[in-house]
């Protein structure tokens, strides 16, 4: 296997923006320890049982935050998102992070109303068993209840979707034995409706198709700790711009 010089290959990575950022706060998000919590980060929602450290949390979320920057600089259009989330994997895995998984798939729905919502659940819940059940549960439950001119939801929803065609993520992050374990559900949307709330959309299944894939990364780090302050160097005010606290 080839190894690289990660603080050389962050220095030189290319990213882009998302397209929105979520709305500055004097509250600025607090990564807590002894708690659940759960993260907008760009296009992904990303949840921590409460045995995750503060350091960890922050080495996730910054990892996860700059993976998908470099994706979306390699391949920004939305014809190519099953490319993005190969990019984004590769990035990750540059990172310091090993990831297992599987291709993706096509979710069948066994209703002819198709739920995005029920998708999720079931497809993660099927891949990662309940312990992602109860806390997805709960995270998607929040986001329902926020206002729909939120600013934090306004941008979630600008930076995963156009009116046919979206893409977002879901993880959850624990510690096995202690090592960080990130679960990740990876999801792509099509319809010939118009997306709209795109968790919550509900489609006819003959209009619309969910891909999806699910991966589980466990993270080296002895190889992050090497590069962790040049990514905090790399992200700068990115984190504060593309990292937002759902509360729970």
């Amino acid at each position: 296997m080839q190894t690289i010089d990660v603080v050389k290959y962050v220095k030189n990575l290319q990213i882009e923006n998302p397209v929105a950022t979520f709305p500055s706060s004097k509250a600025v998000a607090q990564i807590a320890e002894g708690e659940e919590q759960t993260f907008l980060n760009a296009k992904s929602l990303v949840s921590f049982v409460s045995e995750v450290s503060g350091q960890q949390r922050e080495d996730v979320l910054n990892s996860v935050l700059l993976a998908q920057l470099a994706a979306n600089k390699q391949f920004p259009e939305e014809t190519q998102l099953i490319d993005w989330y190969k990019s984004f994997s590769k990035a990750l895995n540059n990172l310091g992070w090993t990831l297992e998984g599987k291709e993706f798939s096509t979710f069948k729905s066994a209703t002819d109303v198709f739920e995005v919502e029920n998708a999720i659940v079931d497809i993660l819940t099927t891949a990662f068993g309940g312990t992602f059940k109860t806390i997805i549960t709960k995270t998607l439950a929040s986001i329902k209840g926020l206002s729909d001119n939120n600013g934090k939801i306004t941008a979630f929803e600008k930076n995963t979707h156009s009116l046919s065609k979206g893409a977002f993520q879901l993880g959850l992050v624990k510690v096995e034995n202690g090592t960080v374990s990130l679960q990740l559900g990876m999801f792509v949307l099509t319809s010939s409706n118009e997306i709209k709330k795109i968790l919550f959309f509900k489609s006819s299944k003959d209009k619309t198709r969910l891909d999806y894939c699910s991966q589980k990364g466990t993270l080296n780090e002895d190889v992050y700790s090497t590069v962790r302050e040049p990514i905090v160097t790399k992200l700068g005010q990115k984190v504060t711009d593309f990292i937002s606290e759902v509360e729970i």
